[in-house]
Formats: C-alpha cells, structure tokens, sequence
C-alpha cells in the first residue's frame, strides 16, 4: 500500500496530510516488452577448435517473428562476452561461449538474452 501510495503522489504530501491532502500525479507507465521468443540457456561441455573438451554456456533462441536477439555472458571473474543475431520469424539461432580457463572447467556465469533490446531471460550458470 505504501508504494503506491508513494508512486502516486509526493513524499510531502503523504507527510502533509495524507492521502486526501493531494491529488495524485499518474506517472507514465511503460507498457510491459512484447517479448515473443523462447530461450533455453545451459551450461555444457563442448570441443573447441584445439580439440579439448572445455564448458561452455550453451543457448538456443527460437522466434515466431522476425527479431533481432542479443546474449551478454557475464562471468565472476569478470570477463565478459556477447553475441548478437538477426533471427527470421520461424527460426532458431543456437551459439555458445567458452568459459575463459586455460583447463576447461566452468567459470560460474551469468548468461542473459535480449530480444529487440528487452530482456527475454537471465540464468545463472553455476559449475561444480
């Protein structure tokens, strides 16, 4: 009840009087991201170019419409990737990022995708 109270109407009109001390000021809304894709993100383990087995966040995005989708990696140690695609209405776009180790192992990560600019999804990728 206090947010929306808040959100409609200043602080010190709240403190004033109340409720009925102000009128409240409608605020504009954003209409919530018509976001149509669906996306699977997983953690994996795939063979790289030198032909090591090494993990590897995995994702696949599939769109009934044509959109344009974005993917940030973002990994505890701070490095980061991202990839970008322009993916046609009724296809699918699977890619992957390495985790950045010289062994292999899994760098717990943050894999987030964007679909025309809106977040469509975020997972935390946790390795053992």
């Amino acid at each position: 009840m206090r947010a929306r109270i808040l959100a409609g109407m200043s602080l010190a009109a709240v403190v004033a009087g109340g409720v009925t001390a102000a009128p409240a000021i409608a605020a504009p809304v954003r209409a919530p991201a018509a976001t149509v894709c669906d996306a699977v993100v997983d953690g994996d383990e795939l063979y790289a170019p030198d032909g090591q087995l090494r993990a590897a966040a995995v994702w696949t995005v599939q769109c009934p419409e044509d959109r344009h989708v974005r993917v940030t990696v973002d990994y505890v140690t701070g490095e980061h990737a991202a990839e970008e695609a322009d993916v046609a209405a009724g296809e699918g776009w699977t890619s992957w990022d390495f985790s950045p180790t010289d062994d292999g192992s899994g760098v717990n990560s943050v894999v987030t995708v964007y679909e025309n600019g809106e977040q469509l999804t975020q997972v935390a990728l946790n390795w053992d």
